[in-house]
């Protein structure tokens, strides 16, 4: 048994623009969907939101204790920060993998609109931009699949080309799977430009950006990626960024929410409860 198909059945639409330039969209776009399955599939529970939904926050859990097993898990998104998290948790209730099983998957997207100091020349302006994502996917963790984890990350110019090197050096990606246990941390930087093209132009500097993170299915232990997932910028002097909502950027680490930390620690206890009766036994 896996999540795998009931995801698939779950129509995430990403929001993302192919290459072609255009106005800012009207707010973020943020949604996931998290599933839930214990005593071999008896007892489920799932929360899902289109990826495609305008909004500027998201928080969305399941969770779900049947016959002797539980699992949960939970996404959050905020387009003040530019972050998301993912998380979740899993305990079978009997020796067959996959008794219990938790899945989950988070999709953001923006147009970051840059404010540019008065006097710059109309041109190419390069700013600092910085990708990072920090996690944990515990010591006794398993995984349906070949991979515990999957993420990527992006920004570029909206009105850029799509290529990543010098002279253009208009975007910047981390993408990959996870498929080893403990801490992870990645944090990718680099120098991108953006196009300005003077004060009231029609075609205000903008950055787009996006994230999507997910776990195709925990059968045990617990995946924390709730030290977020998150794209900033290092502003000079005199510059400013906003959503496409208005909402001015606030790049200062995020900390995991009250309930996000409830229901790890609901899990944890639970986990570690399991491997103590299992080794008594």
């Amino acid at each position: 048994m896996n999540l795998l198909s009931r995801l698939s059945s779950i129509a995430i639409a990403t929001a993302i623009a192919s290459g072609s330039a255009g106005p800012a969209q009207a707010t973020a776009s943020l949604g996931g969907v998290v599933t839930a399955l214990s005593g071999l599939g008896a007892c489920h529970d799932t929360h899902s939101m289109p990826g495609d939904t305008l909004q500027d926050t998201l928080s969305l859990s399941a969770a779900i204790a049947c016959q002797g097993g539980s699992a949960g898990g939970m996404v959050t998104g905020d387009a003040a920060t530019g972050s998301v998290t993912i998380s979740g948790y899993s305990i079978g209730s009997s020796p067959i993998p996959g008794s219990s099983q938790v899945a989950a998957q988070v999709q953001y997207t923006d147009h970051w609109i840059i404010n540019v100091p008065a006097g710059t020349a109309t041109g190419l302006v390069n700013l600092p931009v910085v990708l990072r994502l920090d996690g944990m996917i515990s010591p006794a963790a398993l995984s349906g699949f070949s991979r515990y984890f999957d993420y990527s990350m992006n920004i570029r110019d909206l009105y850029g080309s799509l290529n990543p090197d010098p002279p253009d050096s208009s975007i910047l990606s981390s993408n990959g799977s996870i498929t080893g246990t403990g801490a992870f941390s990645s944090t990718v930087t680099g120098n991108l430009n953006f196009h300005y093209y003077g004060p009231g132009s029609a075609l205000p500097t903008t950055a787009e950006v996006s994230i999507t993170l997910g776990y195709p299915g925990l059968n045990e232990g617990i995946i924390d990626f709730s030290h977020t997932a998150a794209i900033s910028m290092i502003l000079p002097p005199g510059y400013s960024a906003m959503t496409s909502s208005g909402i001015v950027l606030d790049f200062a680490p995020a900390v995991p929410e009250p309930d996000r930390i409830g229901l790890l620690l609901a899990g944890l206890a639970v986990v570690g409860w399991t491997v103590r009766r299992r080794r008594t036994i």
